[in-house]
């Protein structure tokens, strides 16, 4: 494990908050069945109205449903609406 990384890990157990957020991982919050939003740097790799893919740090989230639209886009934060049925996270090896 790097300096950087058990300094990240020592300040996030000292301030209570996840690991994963201090270390500039993304954040994905799903409310209900028809929302989904994703909080950190993000890039949109396919879109479709039934799959929507997003490069993030250390992987990929991928969103399949039907009707789905990006509802709100920037840099580092990411809506997508309609009816959510399945989100797949890949990446993420250490």
């Amino acid at each position: 494990m790097s300096l950087a990384q058990e300094l990240l890990e020592k300040a996030s157990q000292r301030l209570d908050i996840p690991g994963d957020i201090a270390a500039g991982l993304p954040r994905l919050t799903l409310t209900g069945f028809t929302e989904c939003s994703l909080d950190g740097s993000c890039a949109i790799l396919e879109y479709e109205k039934t799959e929507i893919m997003a490069s993030v740090s250390g992987g990929t989230v991928t969103v399949r449903g039907s009707g789905l639209e990006l509802r709100l886009m920037r840099r580092d934060h990411l809506t997508i609406t309609g009816r959510i049925e399945e989100i797949r996270l890949t990446g993420g090896d250490d």
